[in-house]
């Protein structure tokens, strides 16, 4: 009994002088400009929203959002009419003075200066389909029920067309999305698919189609695959996308994020 309790002890001992705090280099080298810019025209309402939102890169585990303050930020047409936009306070956001006009087919010129450096991207406007119907269903998986919502559209015929589906409300922690490309739908109904296990009666979700280019396509659908694996011991980590914005006096020190301009297509639903 004792030589068996000297043993415990002795294992217990091993494992604690064992123990050891690593500290884990995770190679910040330099901080980067984060550019969110969406200009979005919506077709049901005729309203815009229209703003560029800048940050700085942090550290891995520093979870904090820093605003990059101070910047000029501009957006040029093809006829090279320029709409400057002003920064909101101190929050790293930016509103245009002037509302951009819609014209579908048109390509528009993000531009920023910040901190002696100089960023460029581009992107064109491309039509979207209308949300015309949503269907309600009951799905069971093991016992638990849940609901699912499909937002239904027709894909223009003869064109080739790119968007995401985006759903938002009050009981989903997040917004969920959907991307879609019209390889297999050319001119035939599709729809995008909310599926989730806590909605209930009346719920309100916001359905949303935004209209994509080829490249805004690829750049979405890496990022939603990105945020939404769930990892593994021999999953690779998610690295840093390229978009469309470079950085014209450092290309070495590119900017993260993505300069998007879309037209929507935008229904309200109440579950029933």
């Amino acid at each position: 009994m004792f030589r068996i309790s000297f043993l415990l002890v002795l294992i217990v001992t091993l494992f604690a002088s064992c123990e050891e705090v690593i500290d884990v280099d995770l190679n910040y080298s330099s901080e980067r400009l984060v550019i969110e810019g969406q200009l979005n025209w919506i077709k049901e309402t005729q309203q815009t929203e229209q703003r560029v939102i800048l940050s700085k890169t942090t550290p891995y585990f520093e979870n904090l959002r820093i605003p990059a303050n101070g910047a000029e930020v501009q957006v040029k047409d093809e006829q090279n009419n320029t709409y400057q936009f002003m920064e909101q306070g101190n929050s790293g956001t930016y509103f245009p003075l002037d509302t951009l006009p819609f014209k579908l087919g048109s390509e528009l010129t993000l531009e920023i200066r910040f901190e002696d450096q100089e960023y460029r991207g581009s992107e064109v406007l491309n039509s979207v389909a209308a949300i015309y119907e949503i269907k309600q269903d009951s799905i069971s998986f093991f016992g638990n029920t849940s609901t699912q919502l499909e937002a239904y559209s027709i894909d223009p015929e003869d064109e080739v067309n790119f968007s995401f589906f985006e759903f938002v409300g009050e009981r989903l922690n997040e917004p969920e999305y959907n991307v879609f490309r019209d390889d297999f739908s050319n001119g035939s109904e599709y729809y995008g698919v909310l599926l989730n296990g806590d909605l209930e009666k009346g719920d309100s979700i916001r359905f949303r189609q935004y209209s994509l280019s080829k490249i805004a396509y690829q750049y979405w659908y890496l990022l939603f695959i990105q945020n939404t694996q769930q990892g593994g011991p021999f999953q690779t980590n998610p690295a840093n996308l390229n978009g469309n914005m470079t950085n014209l006096t450092k290309p070495e020190n590119s900017p993260l994020g993505y300069f998007r301009v879309s037209e929507v297509s935008e229904v309200h639903y109440v579950v029933k």
